[in-house]
C-alpha cells in the first residue's frame, strides 16, 4: 500500500457535498419503494451515505477516506442482512454506530487521535 498521502480540502468537500445530496435524495424517495424492508434499506443507505460525508473534511488522509468509505460498504451489507431477513439488532445498532462514528471524527481530529488509520 503506498504512503498515507494528505487528503486535500477540496476532495473533502466534494465528499461531504456528494453523501449530504445522496442522503437526501434517498430519504426523500425511500416512501416510494414497493416494500417497508427496500425503504428502510434506502434510509439506511442515506445514513451511511451522510456519516462518510460528514466526516470527510476532519479526515486526515486518503487512506482515512478510504477506510471510511470501505466500512459504509460493509455496512451497506449489514443493513441489507438487518432489512432483509428482520434482524432488528444488526439494524439499530448501525444506525447508531455509523453517525456516532462520524460526529466522533472531529473530537479525534482535535487530539489527534486516528481511528482510521
Amino acid at each position: 500500500m503506498p504512503a498515507s498521502r494528505d487528503l486535500a480540502k477540496p476532495i473533502a468537500g466534494l465528499v461531504f457535498v456528494l453523501g449530504w445530496a445522496i442522503g437526501i435524495t434517498l430519504w426523500s424517495v425511500a416512501h416510494l419503494a414497493p416494500t417497508g424492508e427496500t425503504g428502510a434499506f434506502l434510509v439506511d443507505i442515506g445514513i451511511l451515505a451522510v456519516s462518510v460525508g460528514f466526516a470527510a473534511p476532519f479526515l486526515k488522509s486518503t487512506n482515512g477516506l478510504l477506510a471510511a468509505v470501505i466500512l459504509a460498504i460493509i455496512g451497506i451489507g449489514l443493513f441489507a442482512f438487518g432489512d432483509f431477513l428482520h434482524v432488528t439488532v444488526i439494524t439499530y445498532l448501525l444506525r447508531l454506530l455509523a453517525p456516532l462514528l462520524a460526529v466522533l471524527t472531529p473530537v479525534y481530529r482535535l487530539l489527534d487521535f486516528r481511528i482510521f488509520a
